[in-house]
């Protein structure tokens, strides 16, 4: 059977195919994009009695929203505790480990008490450290978490790690029982249907083509029409565009595929994965993977071959990576390979808030989510909602952090792929 190039997640969560609603000549807020951050936002402004209309460039969850690999945890390893300090000071950063570690929790309550069926289930992350010096590594920053905020974890040595990972790549690894895993299409139909009995106006297939300032307002030029906003949100992450310049010169678009194995034998699975985990490991190029939500396939992702979609060169990358950790998987059919633009920041840190002066003055935003969105994007959504109304309630430790950009840097992330390709070189020799 030759490989699918749609989502495995799309089989049991089809894409809805919506009518749009007849366009309002004026609207409290305007949304631009209908990922989990900007259908958050329309729901919690909605609920508050705002008129609110949101725009969707494609299909509804056509972006990286249903397209990742349904990981939810905290993710503190992009900076590492060290890095948040000496960027941000202890204070800051102990603030912005604090509340990051509740995003798991935060989606566990959201998903109870909207009664959103999304396959949710705490199962906890095994991370295998590929050198004995990373496993020290992890050792240390784990300590460093548990000490600060409480983190739930347990270091597994090499010699126990056959309870974790049927894998021997690893030189044992870490365990964070906070994670948890989820259908990510299924979670997004739910918000999009949550979001629509709220009120919400939602626009699929409508591009918003530009926007500009006109007095205390905003006029918004888009596929179907002109809507005049009082109040603009812009939720794009990894597709901002040339409509938010000042934005998408802050974010840098890299493409993340995975890919999903054909259903294995459930012996097979058990060997793999014995605890049913999510499951990463300490390599420059980050890899996840877990096993699908029903436990009868493997799905596996990592950075894309390349800026744009090639589900071929994609495919061979990630089953190389696949087999590299489960060689048991060398002959094994792939059946689906899919791709979506994920955002990182210069700082490698997620940003909300609201720009100031210049032809994009008052506008809110929330994005660059570092290949980490699923929770974090759903916090920050519900955050900025709240940011919006006025509200205390959308006070966080990630206020006022400066969204850097580089002078240079126009938005087109045209040196990514020899960016890309010194860490996979670096990966390959150990480094």
């Amino acid at each position: 059977m030759p490989t699918s190039a749609s989502p495995y997640w799309w089989e049991q969560a089809p894409r809805l195919h919506l009518e749009a609603p007849t366009l309002a000549q004026s609207v409290d807020v305007a949304v631009i994009g209908a990922g989990y951050s900007g259908l958050c936002a329309a729901l919690v402004l909605a609920r508050a009695g705002v008129t609110v209309a949101v725009f969707e460039a494609g299909a509804l969850g056509c972006g990286a929203s249903t397209l990742n690999g349904g990981m939810v945890g905290p993710s503190f390893h992009k900076l590492g505790v060290a890095g948040l300090k000496k960027k941000f000071g202890a204070e800051r950063s102990n603030a912005i480990l604090k509340e990051s570690i509740n995003f798991v929790d935060f989606i566990e309550e959201f998903l109870r008490v909207e009664k959103i069926d999304a396959e949710f289930s705490r199962v906890g992350r095994f991370r295998g450290a590929l050198k004995l010096q990373h496993f020290d590594a992890m050792a240390r920053e784990l300590e460093i978490l548990q000490r600060a905020i409480g983190v739930q974890g347990e270091m597994i040595a090499k010699a126990e790690q056959t309870r974790e990972t049927g894998s021997s790549l690893f030189h044992g690894g870490v365990v964070y029982q906070q994670d948890g895993g989820l259908h990510p299409a299924k979670y997004h139909d739910g918000l999009v249907l949550r979001a629509r009995e709220a009120g919400v106006s939602i626009f699929p297939d409508t591009a918003v083509v530009s926007l500009e300032k006109k007095g205390s307002d905003y006029k918004l030029h888009t596929a179907r029409g002109d809507i005049v906003a009082s109040q603009i949100a812009v939720c794009t992450n990894g597709y901002t565009g040339k409509i938010t310049p000042r934005l998408r010169r802050r974010v840098l678009p890299i493409r993340s595929a995975m890919i999903a194995t054909q259903p294995l034998a459930p012996e097979l699975i058990k060997h793999l994965m014995p605890q049913g985990r999510l499951y990463g490991d300490s390599r420059r190029l980050v890899a996840y993977y877990r096993p699908s939500p029903d436990g009868t396939r493997i799905l596996f992702g990592g950075r894309a071959a390349n800026l744009k979609d090639n589900p071929e060169a994609n495919t061979r990358e990630l089953r190389a990576s696949m087999v590299q950790v489960y060689p048991e998987l060398a002959q094994v059919s792939i059946s689906h390979v899919w791709s979506g633009l994920v955002a990182y920041t210069f700082d490698h840190v997620p940003h909300l808030g609201q720009l100031t002066g210049g032809s994009m003055d008052g506008i809110f935003y929330a994005m660059g989510y570092c290949g980490s969105g699923v929770a974090r994007a759903s916090y920050f959504g519900t955050k900025l909602g709240h940011k919006i109304l006025g509200a205390d309630a959308g006070k966080t430790a990630f206020d006022d952090l400066q969204f850097a950009t580089h002078l240079l840097y126009n938005g087109n992330p045209w040196f990514m792929p020899t960016v890309l390709g010194w860490h996979r070189w670096a990966d390959k020799l150990g480094l």
